[in-house]
């Protein structure tokens, strides 16, 4: 936070509002990554014509984004509750919200992206395998990849802004958003 500033944390009193802030969030930014990822294709001439744009509710490739979505976000969440158990009790109500509880394929997706150790070329690389594979293994498959990896990187980072923004830190979520815009250019 810095040594002037105190820390606020999240009460558990509020964990629904910090949860509807960051389900709204995301499932916006699940679309703008696969949109954006396949207008950035067809502007390099790559044909994706016959790929669907939107993210159809309980499809696989929802549920990977999901997965790694709740891997890139929740330490710094973590980091904004001060009890550990409630950290867990928040961790399961946002997964609940998501449809990602303990056994989906969601949280499958999420267990897989958790064996990245937080590398966060690996956790893109793997999204993007996933998605990949999610709309039908698209050929060709290395422009595909490629894109679909460097936008996994800027969702994972975006997921990061809205989670300082929903937990109340809105000096971290524009510094962070400041280091994104900076990199993209």
């Amino acid at each position: 936070m810095g040594i002037f500033r105190r820390k606020t944390y999240i009460e558990t009193g509020c964990f629904s509002l910090v949860i509807n802030d960051l389900a709204r969030a995301f499932e916006s930014l699940r679309e703008d990554y696969i949109f954006g990822s396949l207008s950035q294709l067809k502007r390099e001439g790559v044909d994706v014509s016959g790929i669907a744009r939107d993210v159809v509710p309980g499809s696989e490739l929802e549920d990977a984004s999901k997965g790694y979505q709740l891997t890139s976000m929740m330490g710094i969440a973590w980091d904004y509750i001060r009890d550990a158990r409630d950290q867990l009790e928040f961790d399961r109500l946002l997964s609940a919200s998501l449809g990602a509880e303990e056994g989906s394929r969601a949280s499958n997706f999420r267990e897989r992206y958790l064996d990245c150790r937080g590398d966060i070329d690996a956790l893109a690389k793997a999204l993007s395998v996933d998605v990949h594979r999610a709309i039908g293994s698209p050929e060709p498959r290395t422009e595909f990849l490629i894109q679909f990896q460097g936008g996994a990187v800027l969702l994972g980072g975006l997921c990061q802004v809205e989670t300082y923004r929903a937990c109340g830190d809105d000096r971290m979520a524009l510094s962070l958003r400041r280091r994104i815009t900076r990199r993209q250019s």
